[in-house]
């Protein structure tokens, strides 16, 4: 992701303090009334994080251009709908059972 985000030109400081915040995740889990340990979070895009659907966007784009571009073909009149995406939800799409 961090890559991406650099070819597609955001500052090279900006994505530093993104791998910085990234690096620094830690998470715990409160259930039946008890608080876990400290944890590190390793991967995935920060859930309910104010950049986290941006973040998501950006990293899901390239993915389904790649999808689009593949030679994999589903359309609906003229609209490839190879895969259909909105939000956090992605839809694939094939050409046969």
């Amino acid at each position: 992701m961090f890559r991406i985000l650099i070819d597609r030109g955001l500052p090279v400081c900006i994505v530093r303090m993104l791998i910085n915040m990234y690096l620094t995740q830690f998470g715990k889990i409160f259930w039946a009334g008890i608080l876990s340990s400290q944890f590190p979070i390793f991967n995935g895009v920060r859930q309910g994080g104010v950049l986290s659907p941006l973040l998501s966007c950006v990293y899901i784009d390239n993915l389904l251009v790649r999808l689009s571009e593949s030679g994999v073909r589903c359309y609906l009149g003229n609209n490839f709908v190879g895969a259909l995406a909105y939000a956090d939800d992605v839809v694939l799409v094939c050409p046969t059972p």
